[in-house]
């Protein structure tokens, strides 16, 4: 009987753990500058595509010779060599961060609503 009773309590006790472990999952770090919320979309510093998207270091695409990044992507051009994170801001369309981020007086496209020649202008997905 008593074995009976520690086998018990050991199964809760490995079965909370399993749904602790299931439910936490992998986090990203809260410090992470690109970290995907609302009022930004993070960009792969590899390829400088927005992360996740189907075209997120996808292999063939012609790359910079400037910067050595995917020609024509977002980040092309605008992400520093040593960054370690990029992100494009939601509500303007420039790197966040940046000089011009939310920079007052600028130019917006009449398409997506975002500053006209932004990184993100036209590119950033419809929420």
């Amino acid at each position: 009987m008593n074995k009976r009773k520690y086998i018990l309590t050991l199964m809760i006790a490995l079965t909370l753990t399993g749904v602790t472990i299931f439910v936490q999952g992998c986090k990203k770090s809260t410090d992470d500058v690109a970290k995907n919320t609302s009022d930004s979309v993070a960009l792969c510093v590899k390829c400088g595509q927005i992360k996740g998207s189907d075209l997120c270091c996808k292999p063939d695409q012609a790359k910079c010779g400037s910067c050595g990044l995917t020609k024509g992507s977002p980040g092309c051009c605008k992400i520093p060599k040593d960054a370690t994170a990029a992100a494009i801001c939601s509500h303007c369309g420039q790197i966040k961060g940046g000089e011009l981020c939310c920079k007052p007086d600028q130019e917006t496209c009449s398409k997506c609503g975002l500053v006209k020649g932004s990184p993100g202008c036209c590119k950033l997905p419809k929420i």
